[in-house]
């Protein structure tokens, strides 16, 4: 078997710098799989795996072949040098010891490298895998993906909006935007630019990071460039390869509005990772954001994919080369992950995030009227963090006629329902006070007499007005 298991290719495409970039930063890949070569630029045929008994078995001399090309790369280019000087002395010892010689299949193998790469030093961006060689077509082009497969992933990102997933006002005025990848790209910039100016009228805003996994640097210098008044230096990485320190800025012209005297929430999860945890530990540093839900996977490490072409297959390694780092104190987030200022189950981080912001925006609020807008919306927040069940007990305990106004059990809930009206169902907000259904501008609160048995009902309006009636005969 012919072997042409040399470095080949760097999988690669630095990003197209913005006005504000003072250089280029290569990509942060998503951890999206054990191995995805810069899932947001490579082809996507040079990230497909390829499952075992695909590939054609494999000997000895190709074994020792992708051992020597994977520890050569290693040994270059990976991120921290005492860790890539355990790795490569790792493999080659079990290569030595026979370790490998009954793993005659290039998908096996190749996980059999990620693996025991992986026990000598864990890095959530490393990773190596067999892939399936390229189409013959393809490869005769001199072209590093198939034209019709890239074009099918460009209408992926295009119907999935670039990953902007969501962008809502929620009550008291809070902006929300949820997006799940930092992607490059003048469309990708155009959906970004979409979805922050549409919550730049908001007194608040919150970013929802818990199911983002990483993407593109220059994203996160265009996104920066919105919530700061100015070009702002974030963070900086060093290249053991190039022997270099690289600064990143914000970018200093964004299109639209910026939203820099807001309070800003970050929401983050164990899922929040490489690119998705730059974003987070930039703000977080720079005291421009508040971070609210579970510590964050722990990925500070930028990442290439580099390719090695052996006869009838391929070898895809993925090496993290630069290390992110705050300026000020040398500090990262590689293994450890970024910790929240409000900590969480990541569930209840929206809800926590939310609340945080209505109480922050209360307390500068002078107009008393606008104020109690706000604290209606906050206690209706709150309520959903703190607020438990209510009993079969204290259901009796309510139920009742109340002149128009009937409240009735019902499937095992409370409900509530006026004079030829809809039913609503009733949920807990506090002792005596209840959200009625999906009504946002009305509420019921109950007066009890000595043991507990309601003998009022009193109707709140989002206006401050209310109404009530007493209970009358059962």
């Amino acid at each position: 078997m012919p072997l042409t298991g040399s470095f080949i290719r760097r999988a690669l495409a630095a990003p197209r710098a913005l006005p504000s970039t003072r250089s280029a930063i290569p990509i942060l890949a998503a951890a999206l799989a054990w191995l995805l070569l810069v899932p947001a630029l490579a082809p996507p045929a040079a990230a497909q795996l390829a499952g075992p008994g695909e590939l054609p078995p494999i000997d000895a001399a190709t074994r020792a072949a992708i051992v020597d090309s994977v520890t050569a790369a290693i040994d270059s280019i990976y991120v921290l040098e005492e860790p890539a000087r355990r790795i490569v002395a790792g493999l080659r010892q079990n290569l030595a010891d026979g370790a490998y010689d009954n793993l005659a299949d290039p998908a096996a193998f190749a996980r059999r490298l990620h693996e025991d790469a992986q026990a000598i030093n864990h890095d959530g961006h490393f990773g190596i895998g067999a892939m399936r060689p390229l189409d013959p077509a393809v490869a005769a082009a001199q072209q590093d993906e198939d034209p019709a497969d890239a074009e099918r992933q460009r209408r992926v990102r295009r119907v999935n909006n670039y990953s902007f997933r969501k962008a809502e006002i929620l009550p008291g005025g809070v902006g929300y935007l949820r997006f799940d990848g930092f992607l490059h790209g003048d469309d990708a910039f155009a959906a970004a630019a979409a979805a922050m100016n549409f919550i730049s009228n908001c007194d608040a805003v919150i970013l929802d990071l818990r199911y983002n996994g990483g993407g593109s640097a220059s994203m996160i210098r265009f996104i920066c460039g919105y919530l700061f008044p100015e070009e702002t230096h974030l963070i900086n990485w060093d290249i053991r390869a190039e022997k270099k320190t690289v600064q990143s800025y914000s970018a200093d012209y964004v299109p639209g509005r910026r939203l820099t005297e807001q309070p800003l929430y970050i929401l983050t999860s164990g899922n929040t990772f490489s690119a998705a945890e730059e974003f987070t530990f930039d703000l977080k540093n720079l005291e421009r954001a508040t971070v609210v839900g579970e510590t964050t996977g722990g990925g500070g490490h930028t990442v290439a994919g580099y390719v090695f072409d052996f006869d009838g297959f391929r070898i895809g390694i993925r090496i993290p080369y630069g290390r992110a780092y705050n300026p000020e104190n040398n500090e990262g987030w590689e293994g450890v992950g970024i910790t929240p200022h409000i900590a969480v189950p990541v569930e209840q981080a929206l809800d926590a995030a939310h609340a945080d912001a209505l109480r922050t925006l209360i307390e500068a609020e002078q107009d008393a009227e606008y104020r109690f807008r706000l604290e209606w919306a906050a206690q209706d927040i709150e309520s959903r963090l703190n607020t438990g069940e209510i009993s079969k007990r204290e259901m009796r305990k309510l139920v009742g006629r109340y002149g128009p106004r009937r409240v009735f059990i019902d499937d095992d809930a409370l409900w509530y329902q006026r004079e030829d009206g809809e039913p609503h169902r009733l949920a807990r907000m506090g002792d005596n006070l209840f959200r009625v259904g999906d009504l946002d501008w009305f509420r019921i609160s109950f007066e009890r007499d000595g043991s507990g048995r309601a003998v009022r009902i009193v109707g709140h309006y989002n206006d401050g007005r209310t109404d009530g009636n007493d209970r009358g005969e059962d």
